[in-house]
C-alpha cells in the first residue's frame, strides 16, 4: 500500500506569470508570420508551445512511500523510485523560485531537483541527493524519516 505524504503544485501567481509569457510569445510569432507568408508552421509552432505550458501548469510533484520505497514524481513527466534502506537523510531546504525552473532540474554535485517553487526538502541518498518541494518542509521530511525507520535526535 502507497501512502502520499507530500503533493505540491505550481502556486497560482507563478501559474499567471508563466502562461502571460507564453501567451505574449505566441502573440508576437502569430503576429510576425503573418506578413511572412509562413503563418501555418508559426501557428503549429505556437500551439504546439501553448499545449506544453499546459502541461507545465498542471506539473505537480509527489512523495509517496510504500513498505520499502519511496517514491517521487514529477507529474507527468518524471518519475524515481528510491529505496527507503538507501534514505540518509531528509531536512527542509531553502525554498526555490522561479529562477530555479521548474520540473526535473540538475542542479549540480550529484543534485536533482524536482521543483514547483516554494518550500522544499532536501533527500540525501549516498550517491544522490533530491531536492523536492513540499507544502510543509518540516513534516514531510518528519514522514519520509519515519518510513525509512530514522530516527532524528532533538
Amino acid at each position: 500500500m502507497k501512502t502520499i505524504i507530500s503533493e505540491a503544485r505550481i502556486g497560482p501567481d507563478s501559474q499567471k506569470v508563466i502562461a502571460g509569457v507564453v501567451g505574449v510569445a505566441c502573440f508576437f510569432i502569430i503576429a510576425t508570420a503573418i506578413p511572412s507568408g509562413v503563418l501555418l508552421i508559426t501557428t503549429t509552432l505556437a500551439v504546439l508551445m501553448a499545449l506544453l505550458t499546459a502541461l507545465v501548469l498542471r506539473m505537480r510533484v509527489t512523495i509517496e512511500a510504500s513498505a520499502e520505497n519511496l517514491v517521487v514524481r514529477c507529474r507527468p513527466f518524471h518519475a524515481k523510485t528510491i529505496p527507503l534502506a538507501d534514505i540518509v537523510d531528509a531536512s527542509p531546504a531553502p525554498s526555490s523560485s522561479m529562477t530555479e525552473g521548474f520540473g526535473i532540474r540538475y542542479l549540480g554535485q550529484k543534485t536533482w531537483g524536482l521543483l514547483v517553487g516554494g518550500p522544499a526538502i532536501t533527500v540525501e541518498t549516498p550517491n544522490r541527493t533530491w531536492i523536492i518541494s513540499t507544502p510543509e518542509p518540516e513534516a514531510t521530511a518528519a514522514a519520509i524519516l519515519a518510513h525509512a525507520g530514522k530516527l532524528r535526535d532533538g
